[in-house]
């Protein structure tokens, strides 16, 4: 067996509910733990292939195989580390907008108490934060928790997967996508993975779709005008019109 696919980002972008469609088709194995994080935790990755393969014990000689862990595209020793295990390895990547990425992160630190931090102050510290970090390896590490609008600082992370896997290996959707153009987007999805498209699609659903307080429209306009440079760059990256994201 060899993990052929992965859903590498983003978080809060959409993944869950991509992993959730994915693992009802046949000819797909998805691993029944969500995020298994193999290659982002040394003490994981240092275990070794046998112990990577364990997550999939539903295997039985399907077409695709995979499993999603959306913080693979943001931390960089990651690339590598999937290269050397699978050259042709497919990475799904989808995109948010990035401020409501880092709002919808934000409440969900908040809720589980990883962040006590008012919004505005949490992203205006983040850099100090990011700075003085500790080891990835621990779970509530800034680089892991704070990331708020570093995750959201797409380019630099699609240009070192472009490094390691060829265009035709990568995927890159938006989360908008799967909610607007469901059908076409899971078909794309198929077909990209080499499996069949079912006659019934999934049902489109959110899942695990968090509610809270709309971020201030003042503190939204500052992130904007932030993120204007990285998302025009964006734009021309991947050749989709974002001009939607810079609205207040």
């Amino acid at each position: 067996m060899v993990v052929n696919f992965l859903i590498v980002g983003t978080q809060k972008g959409g993944t869950t509910a991509l992993a959730h469609f994915l693992s009802e088709h046949p000819d797909i194995c998805f691993a029944p733990s969500k995020e298994v994080h193999f290659f982002d935790y040394d003490r994981h990755y240092s275990l070794g292939i046998d112990y990577y393969h364990s997550f999939f014990p539903n295997y039985t000689n399907q077409t695709a195989v995979g499993e999603a862990t959306p913080i693979y595209m943001y931390l960089p020793h990651v690339p590598e580390r999937i290269y050397c295990y699978n050259p042709h390895m497919k990475l799904i990547v989808l995109l948010r907008n990035p401020i409501d990425r880092a709002y919808s992160q934000y409440q969900m630190e908040l809720k589980r108490g990883w962040e006590t931090l008012p919004f505005s102050l949490a992203i205006a510290l983040e850099p100090l934060r990011l700075l003085f970090s500790s080891s990835v390896e621990n779970e509530r590490s800034a680089r892991r928790v704070h990331s708020y609008c570093d995750r959201g600082n797409y380019v630099k992370q699609l240009k070192l997967l472009d490094r390691y896997f060829p265009k035709e290996q990568v995927l890159i959707l938006l989360q908008q996508d799967l909610e607007q153009n469901h059908q076409q987007t899971l078909e794309r999805v198929y077909n990209f993975l080499g499996v069949s498209v079912p006659v019934n699609f999934p049902a489109c659903q959110k899942v695990l779709a968090g509610e809270y307080q709309p971020l201030p429209p003042e503190i939204k306009l500052s992130l904007i005008k932030r993120f204007t440079p990285e998302i025009l760059h964006l734009q021309q990256l991947i050749d989709r019109d974002l001009h939607s994201w810079l609205q207040l």
